[in-house]
């Protein structure tokens, strides 16, 4: 039977590192949003820390549930005794929640990104291209490469 207390206590944790690390994935939401890439650049070393304490929890969360491999924890916690049901149950709703919003930032700051990328390619794909007479027209990058009009 598995030791409730020990893995309620767990969850404390793992949920307070949840926290923090939405904590942190707002942070860089609004760096994105404010192009602050310097910024950004250097809260790198955070969330690879973030992601290695993910890494160790989960680690310490498969060997605390060694015996009940193969149940969720909605599983675990309809299971539990009636005096710790409660408890687990309010600590998955709470996980889901912050796992739910972690993901849905990132995918939002994926999306940011990727627009933004897109602009600059189209923005930096255009040139000059001038002719013998002296007039301009903007040109698609690859297309003055290949005709040599650069």
């Amino acid at each position: 039977m598995p030791d409730y207390i020990k893995i309620i206590a767990f969850f404390d944790e793992y949920i307070a590192h949840y926290r923090e690390f939405l904590k942190f994935e707002y942070q860089k939401l609004d760096m994105i949003n404010k192009d602050e890439i310097e910024k950004l650049s250097s809260s790198l070393s955070v969330e690879q820390a973030l992601i290695m304490k993910t890494n160790s929890l989960e680690g310490k969360r498969e060997r605390l549930l060694k015996g009940v491999e193969g149940k969720t924890f909605a599983e675990l916690a309809e299971s539990a005794p009636e005096e710790h049901r409660e408890k687990l149950a309010s600590q998955h709703e709470e996980l889901s929640y912050l796992i739910f919003k972690i993901k849905e930032i990132n995918d939002t700051a994926n999306i940011i990104v990727s627009e933004r990328l897109k602009k600059i390619q189209r923005r930096t794909a255009e040139l000059d291209v001038y002719d013998g007479k002296g007039s301009v027209r903007r040109e698609h990058a690859s297309r003055a490469a290949i005709s040599k009009n650069v």
